[in-house]
């Protein structure tokens, strides 16, 4: 699995994702945040929040020893393998930045990670549509290939609509409490709207943002 992280451009690690940290409440203090890459969004989450402890897990070795220097904590490895060295309901939010599509489980992973989330504590998930148009057009034209990034990156193992989004969030014990998205913007994706009066405008969503909360017992 490492291998397929290896040849990823070198910006692929560094990203910082505004969208993320704008959905994360203002009162938090501990994050975590898996698949934290060179630890550049926990960073900026833990200047803009004020929080008090920020934790990062990363499998790409090169990419942990850069983020060991800006977060409190850094674990390398696979969050499906690897036991958490933190106790129980000690984070008000943990990250998962699209990681979910790449886990061969990530139901388990989604029980997995709630056992660290304090009471009130959220979970934030983005996630790939694959029922945007581009991925779509491919299926139709008999043309499913994977590339190196992208919705098709080579790397993902599970692939999601928002159905299989909430489904999933439901079955691991979640609530969803609000749902955002990225979308293509672009004025070819405007024209396509406009032709079709606005009613495939769901198809110009390609990533959806997820906060969700632990279900009560």
């Amino acid at each position: 699995m490492n291998n397929l992280y290896s040849d990823k451009p070198s910006d692929y690690f560094k990203l910082i994702r505004k969208e993320i940290i704008d959905l994360i409440p203002p009162n938090t203090k501990r994050i975590l945040d898996i698949g934290c890459g060179e630890g550049n969004t926990a960073y900026e989450a833990k200047i803009f929040l004020n929080a008090d402890y920020v934790a990062g897990i990363e499998l790409n070795e090169q990419a942990c020893a850069i983020a060991k220097e800006k977060l409190d904590k850094i674990v390398c490895g696979n969050i499906e393998i690897i036991e958490l060295p933190f106790d129980p309901n000690f984070f008000d939010c943990i990250i998962c930045a699209d990681v979910l599509e790449h886990l061969v489980n990530p139901w388990d992973v989604l029980i997995k990670l709630k056992r660290y989330l304090s009471e009130d504590g959220v979970l934030i998930a983005s996630i790939p549509n694959l029922q945007y148009i581009v991925p779509v057009i491919r299926i139709l034209l008999n043309k499913f290939e994977y590339e190196d990034y992208g919705i098709l990156d080579r790397s993902h193992l599970r692939f999601f609509t928002l159905h299989t989004i909430q489904k999933m969030f439901s079955d691991s014990g979640y609530e969803i409490i609000k749902i955002a998205y990225n979308r293509n913007k672009s004025l070819k994706m405007k024209i396509f709207n406009l032709m079709t009066i606005g009613l495939l405008k769901k198809f110009s969503i390609f990533q959806f943002l997820i906060l969700a909360k632990a279900k009560l017992k």
